[in-house]
């Protein structure tokens, strides 16, 4: 819910002797507003493109994921920020103010989300002609620069490089004077309890509070940045820099905001969820905005996308172990059945009827390699050599040629008449083999 008040501090009426006429001069006046949520606050906030106020959670979104989008939020009532109430009415200074929020940036995934958003002190409520990309909805290439622009911005930028990537590092805070080439750039961090610098991502997906606060008298602008799971406000701001040009810079009203854009390929949803705004007066600090009193961050889909990736990748790696395990078993399946060709080992269907087989090894060395002289007889078939089994004692083995006068059928009709063969005289068939 939002709340805001503002207080016009000072009005000088000047009569002048010789017109009679009355002018009054308009000087710096307090703004102070406060949303925790955005809730049934359209009214307050002005929104172009594709920002909007989500009506399900209460989160203004800057941008949503698609490509090439920009998005703007504005606090719908300009502000005064000139202060001539110092002893020198002629010279202009800007009062001291102060802004805090809350915001979660959520890449389309991890590592390719772009661009970014600024918060920025803008002549007008919305940024007409302002580009996506690298432009981040604030400027377009052909008024980037421009004096007349009049616009100051914090940028929180995502992505690396500008135009010919001569200027920007990606995942960096930037102040910006009319243009988007930063004068003051510092990769983000924060400075812990002992002051050092630790380095965290705008993309992250965690929520991140960012504190921007100018002082006026000294002219000093402090922005401070770091994730919300930190208890306390770090100490020491991450830029603090003096800027004595910010008179220039600002009109007569001004109004504060958001804008935000993607790119071609590399987006982000950009989330704010909690802001709140003070300016002139004695001192002003924006309000604090406890977490607890926020709508919660939206949830972080990119992770989900990271794990649903990491478990296809370990469902593909289980799928490619097992169909390798399986060409290893068909490979070792292969090699037994070769090995066991080469030996000699596998029977013919005619063979499953008749005498056992000893493999041609065997054989071979049981007749001394088949040597000429244990030749004993020769037939229609072959050779018969004389050979000794050390299981069997002394065998006759007829070794079969290629050229033999007859064929496979008698062969294996002599083999079944051998085998039934009985006589005290001749020895039974023990057994037959094949090359």
């Amino acid at each position: 819910m939002g709340i805001a008040r503002t207080y016009l501090l000072v009005f000088l009426l000047f009569l002048s002797p010789n017109a009679f006429k009355i002018s009054v001069l308009a000087e710096a006046a307090t703004t102070e507003f406060t949303f925790r949520g955005f809730k049934g606050n359209q009214t307050e906030i002005q929104t172009e493109g594709a920002a909007e106020i989500r009506n399900s959670d209460g989160l203004l979104r800057l941008t949503n994921r698609d490509q090439n989008v920009t998005g703007t939020a504005f606090y719908g009532k300009p502000i005064r920020l000139r202060d001539r109430s110092h002893n020198n009415s002629s010279a202009i200074k800007i009062c001291s103010f102060s802004t805090s929020f809350v915001f979660v940036i959520i890449p389309s995934s991890p590592g390719n989300g772009g661009f970014g958003f600024t918060f920025t002190l803008s002549p007008t409520p919305n940024r007409p002609g302002a580009e996506s990309a690298q432009y981040m909805g604030l400027l377009n290439r052909s008024n980037n620069g421009n004096q007349s622009n009049h616009v100051f911005a914090v940028e929180f930028d995502t992505v690396q490089g500008f135009k010919d990537g001569a200027d920007r590092r990606g995942n960096h805070i930037g102040l910006d004077f009319n243009n988007l080439f930063s004068d003051v750039q510092e990769p983000l961090s924060y400075h812990d309890t002992d002051y050092r610098k630790e380095d965290f991502d705008l993309e992250s997906g965690e929520s991140i509070r960012a504190n921007i606060e100018y002082d006026g008298p000294s002219e000093t602008l402090n922005v401070t940045i770091y994730p919300t799971r930190l208890a306390l406000k770090p100490k020491k701001p991450l830029i603090s820099r003096q800027i004595s040009n910010l008179s220039e810079i600002v009109e007569e009203e001004m109004y504060v905001g958001f804008t935000a854009a993607t790119g071609e390929g590399q987006t982000s949803a950009h989330y704010v969820m909690g802001w709140s705004f003070a300016s002139c007066g004695e001192n002003p600090v924006a309000d604090s905005l406890k977490i607890s009193e926020l709508p919660p961050a939206p949830p972080n889909t990119s992770l989900s996308n990271k794990k649903v990736n990491g478990s296809q990748i370990i469902a593909l790696m289980v799928s490619l172990s097992i169909v390798t395990l399986f060409l290893l078993v068909l490979l070792f399946l292969f090699v037994m059945y070769k090995r066991q060709i080469e030996e000699g080992e596998i029977l013919e269907d005619w063979e499953l009827d008749y005498p056992r087989r000893f493999s041609y090894r065997d054989l071979y060395l049981a007749t001394e390699r088949f040597k000429e002289s244990g030749i004993i007889g020769a037939g229609g078939f072959g050779v018969v050599y004389r050979g000794n089994l050390p299981s069997s004692g002394p065998i006759a083995v007829k070794k079969i040629t290629p050229h033999s006068l007859q064929g496979v059928r008698e062969f294996a009709a002599e083999i079944e008449s051998l085998g039934r063969l009985s006589h005290k005289s001749t020895r039974i068939l023990e057994s037959h083999s094949e090359l």
